[in-house]
């Protein structure tokens, strides 16, 4: 760390801890603050418990967390940290720290980057105290650990930039969230409710069956609707206009599918493939190697795409699996069962992906969307309450009615664009979260310079090509 604008944590903030104890904890109430809470510089309270109001006059004596605080983990998870929000009622949980900014010097945003920033962490993985259970900081101490604080001005300048990356990558999330959503209704409207061939047999006054009596209710209070914006023609004339019993009561609508859609079996219409189980190889060299996928490469994942791999395996690995190519659509059978996901690269598999090397008639898009509709009924089978794994079985003995291959294609037309942007917002949130790494150390360390324009992290975009 350089030595310009260094100071002491004790010269901007003062630090607090929280109780060494646990409460009794409640439904509701007041927040019990978790320091599992706190994840890539966000506090996420699903993870705090709650206390009464009682406990917390009690588990408040030392400090009350109010807004702009920087909550931190002194033990076990050291070098995570989040600002606390305005509007929350909360306690500090077990090894549960927060810095109070003294505003005058520090700006709370521009105290919580230089906190994560990569050099301060070195400090902390410098200073960290080994103890025989846990590893942790001490607060003693935590005073005197040294951390660059530019002026109030420079630290705004820094901060507008940092903030930046945040709302763009939300807007892009919600994007893609709404385009999620309605790729999924389309599809639960066309193959899962039949609101065509229903709309269908009503212009064709054909008789209804009394099972779907209750979506033709449906379907009339969304006529009736000023938005409402009917099938193109040459879309709705693909679909039928009556329905028919398969005498299957958990097929379709309580066993009435479109007239002229075959019943299938799942493993009729695809084949399903596991994964391999090859060694991957540590400190192997990458551009030697094969990128090998896992389901932790998928955890926590807001995207439909695996775009990276953090293990690799030898060339000579692919006699026990097999090298899939982008675009390559799987199914997680373990961990978190059911999520389909595409790869986004070339890549193999572990066991706990399924892929599918043979289709019929279905395409992908048409899968990825039926293995969202059915994911819960899928897990449902499975092995009840302690559910780890997905039984191919299951998946291959589900059965459905088969669309005819153009409702397909149609469908893949309407949703292929949206895949399409889905992908491109997907790869702009990489690139973003890729700026963002290469930026913030360098802004909290002063290598980079800003100025009013911004001209500074322009040109360095431009060297990092993003």
């Amino acid at each position: 760390m350089g030595n310009s604008n260094i100071v002491r944590i004790g010269d901007i903030a003062e630090v607090f801890d929280g109780p060494h104890a646990t409460p009794k904890k409640i439904d509701v109430g007041p927040f019990f603050l978790s320091i599992s809470s706190l994840e890539n510089g966000q506090l996420d309270l699903s993870k705090s418990a709650h206390i009464s109001d009682e406990q917390f006059e009690k588990w408040t004596r030392r400090v009350t967390p109010r807004e702009g605080d920087v909550l931190f983990s002194y033990e076990t998870r050291l070098g995570e940290a989040a600002l606390m929000p305005g509007g929350i009622k909360a306690c500090l949980g077990r090894r549960m720290g927060l810095l109070r900014p003294k505003r005058n010097r520090v700006l709370p945003e521009y105290l919580l980057y230089a906190y994560l920033s990569p050099e301060f962490q070195k400090q902390i993985k410098r200073r960290t105290n080994h103890g025989a259970t846990v590893e942790r900081i001490s607060l003693k101490e935590l005073p005197d650990f040294e951390i660059r604080v530019p002026s109030i001005e420079e630290q705004q300048k820094v901060v507008q930039v940092i903030k930046a990356f945040p709302r763009k990558l939300e807007v892009n999330q919600q994007t893609n969230q709404t385009l999620e959503q309605m790729a999924q209704a389309l599809f639960k409207s066309w193959f899962v409710d039949f609101d065509p061939v229903v709309d269908n047999a009503l212009a064709a006054g054909n008789p209804i069956p009394d099972e779907l009596v209750h979506r033709v209710e449906v379907r009339k209070k969304a006529h009736a609707l000023p938005d409402f914006q009917p099938l193109p023609e040459h879309i709705r004339n693909l679909f039928p206009s009556e329905f028919e019993q398969t005498g299957e009561p958990n097929v379709g609508i309580n066993g009435w599918v479109p007239k002229g859609w075959s019943m299938a079996r799942l493993g009729g219409v695809i084949s399903v493939k596991r994964g391999g189980s090859p060694r991957p190889i540590k400190d192997y060299i990458v551009s030697d190697g094969l990128p090998w996928t896992k389901i932790s490469d998928a955890t926590g994942s807001h995207t439909r795409f695996i775009k990276k791999t953090k293990e690799f395996i030898k060339p000579e690995g692919l006699s026990k699996t097999t090298l899939l190519q982008k675009g390559t659509l799987i199914l997680s059978n373990s961990a978190t069962p059911g999520l389909p996901m595409f790869l986004d690269l070339d890549a193999c598999v572990h066991d706990g992906w399924l892929h599918f090397p043979e289709k019929k008639q279905l395409s992908d898009l048409f899968l990825f969307q039926l293995f969202q509709e059915i994911r819960p009924q899928l897990i449902q089978q499975g092995n009840g309450s302690v559910f780890t794994n997905l039984k191919t079985d299951i998946l291959k003995n589900h059965k459905l009615p088969l669309p005819t291959s153009d409702v397909i294609d149609a469908f893949d037309k309407i949703v292929g664009p949206m895949h399409m942007k889905l992908h491109s917002l997907s790869n702009s949130n990489s690139s973003l979260e890729n700026l963002r790494n290469y930026l913030l150390p360098k802004l909290i360390s002063g290598e980079i310079q800003l100025d009013s324009s911004g001209s500074s992290i322009n040109q360095e975009a431009d060297v990092q090509g993003v």
